[in-house]
């Protein structure tokens, strides 16, 4: 179950991930221009999917029956655990119903309890449980420009402001990025995976399979619709290894000044495939999923069946 994990997804005219500090302004590394993206956000895109899937009760960071709620409170929605449950078992049952805390961990809170009869419970303390699935955060592959509108409403301005305001309606900024190809890494811990109970099926079904999903469905609102998944690897190891941040492995070049598309990118991955087959050895598979117009432009899938992993590559019709 040990992985490395390789991610990489588009935005076109979109904000990848607004910051509330900055107006939210997409987040920019200011000093190489380049496009960040927080594993928060990553996240969200996946619950909100088991959300519309599975319900609200398969998720531990999440609205309850459309409302935000203490951690308390969302504790005491998971079936089986009362005020007299042992810490033991309320990880226990949380990681079993929610699949973001298998997979990611959490922060669940646990009320100390009174030493004597009607005695009130204390204010308690919280555990955090690591999850085995980790990712770093994101970021554009190249530099990223942004573009900044001014947008308007046909409703009348603020109460209590002047008729010439409130006829004229309402006035604010719209950012965005012009185009950002965003990478991740990520790691899987098997060692992890014991304690919060994540299986190998798991694990298939929802990052190798439902990650790419949701970068596909889930990011149509009018801020994030833009963005689609190109590129998903995730290497397997016989045993615990890593080869680290394959993001640095991967060599882009800017065939423009200003990046519009991939068309103005030159993305090679001949060092990644070289160090693949360094350690071919450890590696049980690649499990692959390409967008079809990235294929027909870099050919990673035609790369790696080539490569002396070739066999190990467990790649998916071109999506």
């Amino acid at each position: 179950m040990d992985s490395d994990i390789l991610f990489i997804y588009q935005a076109k005219m979109a904000n990848p991930n607004g910051d509330p500090d900055e107006e939210n302004r997409p987040r920019m590394d200011k000093w190489t221009g380049r496009n960040l993206v927080s594993d928060v956000r990553l996240k969200r895109y996946l619950r909100d999917l088991i959300i519309e899937e599975e319900g609200w009760e398969r998720i531990w960071v999440t609205k309850v029956e459309d409302k935000h709620v203490r951690a308390e409170e969302r504790l005491h929605k998971i079936p089986g655990i009362t005020n007299e449950s042992e810490p033991e078992e309320i990880i226990s049952r949380v990681t079993s119903q929610c699949i973001d805390a298998r997979l990611f961990g959490a922060t669940i809170p646990i009320q100390s309890k009174g030493k004597g009869e009607g005695e009130t419970r204390g204010k308690g303390r919280s555990i955090s449980i690591t999850g085995p699935v980790q990712f770093t955060w994101g970021f554009s592959l190249h530099k990223v420009q942004q573009m900044e509108c001014t947008i308007t409403s046909m409703f009348k301005g603020r109460p209590g402001g002047s008729d010439d305001e409130g006829e004229a309606g309402t006035m604010g900024k719209d950012y965005r990025v012009y185009y950002s190809m965003i990478a991740f890494y990520g790691r899987v811990s098997s060692q992890r995976a014991k304690y919060t109970g994540l299986t190998s099926k798991d694990l298939e079904k929802y990052i190798d399979g439902k990650l790419w999903e949701a970068l596909k469905r889930m990011t149509n609102t009018r801020s994030k619709i833009g963005q689609s998944p190109l590129l998903y690897m995730r290497i397997q190891y016989e045993e615990p290894f890593s080869i680290g941040d394959l993001r640095s492995l991967i060599e882009v070049e800017e065939l423009k000044e200003s990046i519009r598309d991939m068309d103005d990118l030159k993305v090679s991955f001949d060092k990644l495939v070289k160090r693949l087959e360094e350690v071919k050895d450890k590696i049980v598979t690649v499990v692959l999923k390409v967008n079809k117009d990235f294929e027909e432009r870099f050919g990673i899938a035609k790369i790696l069946k080539d490569s002396a992993v070739g066999d190990k590559v467990k790649a998916e019709d071109m999506v």
